[in-house]
């Protein structure tokens, strides 16, 4: 019998605030024999319901105390490897683990997980599920710390996010890192941008080159005039594997215009244009380099918001 591993799956990360919830949504009903899940097993403390359910399917252990543990939190296990408090083989274990149930309650012939809690371990993925595919969704920094701060269900050090827990990171859980000295004195925003720059730097370093990764912007796909054509060639790239298996897709161009998991309905902080200089410098200081790789911070309005000094200082 096939291994459960052996299934082709697709793995969509990023830093959320990204679309993946909407793709979750929506991938099972464009491409055939196709079951899609967003985070599974994780806990959202703004949807009782789903948590409800997910106790039932998983057990209470795991939806309460086990949420702390790498064993049986992706979320955990992810932070902990990135951390390098586990090992890659201990950390296969957990992921096989954690990824059991679910597929072999999956009846499709495609998996497909859209989950920003896959980060730690994206590079891994490939070992354990070896028809996999890996998708990575980048958006402009500007934009995405906009919806992360004003997301109620984003809960990157906020309230909750305990930095004893160590759910997220922190520039001083890293080794020579700059900013472990002035973390109490960033703003949100700059901590927002560290954050951005270190989980999107680790997994495109981590994963380039490999034939099974394929970065995607979050503006091409849902935003761009083009995004029709974008989203196809995502649909072609997520039904097709190397090993000649394919199922087919029907793009539903109408699934676009559904708005899931938007942001609160007020914004927390202006768009970019209405920055001041500070806030437009922290955030090149620390996204600078991903911006221009990706083609992000072109517009006059954002150059002339970093002013001659900044431009000496951070050359």
């Amino acid at each position: 019998m096939e291994s459960i591993f052996e299934k082709h799956c697709v793995f969509i990360t990023s830093t959320g605030r990204t679309g993946t919830q909407f793709l979750a949504k929506s991938l099972n009903q464009m491409i055939e024999d196709c079951y899609s899940v967003h985070e599974p097993a994780n806990v959202f403390f703004k949807d009782m319901k789903k948590w409800g359910q997910d106790i039932k399917r998983f057990g209470l252990y795991q939806m309460t105390i086990g949420q702390f543990l790498p064993s049986k939190s992706m979320c955990k296990l992810s932070t902990y490897r990135r951390l390098g408090k586990i090992s890659d083989e201990k950390a296969q274990e957990y992921i096989k683990g954690l990824r059991k149930q679910i597929l072999e309650e999956t009846k499709e012939s495609i998996y497909v997980e859209s989950s920003n809690h896959l980060h730690g371990v994206v590079d891994l993925l490939e070992k354990v599920f070896p028809n996999s595919k890996i998708v990575f969704i980048i958006r402009d920094p500007r934009t995405w710390v906009r919806s992360a701060i004003s997301s109620p269900v984003y809960l990157l050090y906020k309230t909750v996010d305990f930095a004893f827990l160590e759910m997220s990171m922190r520039p001083y859980h890293f080794k020579d890192d700059p900013y472990s000295d002035k973390w109490k004195k960033m703003s949100k925003i700059e901590r927002y941008a560290w954050y951005y720059n270190k989980l999107n730097t680790f997994v495109l370093d981590t994963m380039e080159n490999r034939k099974n990764f394929r970065v995607y912007r979050y503006e091409d796909l849902f935003l761009s005039d083009r995004k029709n054509d974008f989203f196809i060639d995502f649909l072609e790239y997520c039904s097709k594997f190397p090993d000649g298996f394919s199922k087919r897709y029907q793009f539903k161009p109408q699934l676009l215009s559904k708005k899931l998991n938007s942001s609160a309905d007020k914004y927390k902080i202006p768009h970019w244009k209405k920055w001041d200089k500070k806030m437009a410098q922290d955030i090149q200081r620390h996204c600078g380099k991903l911006m221009e790789r990706f083609g992000y911070g072109k517009e006059p309005e954002w150059l002339d918001k970093l002013s001659t000094d900044y431009e000496k200082e951070f050359a």
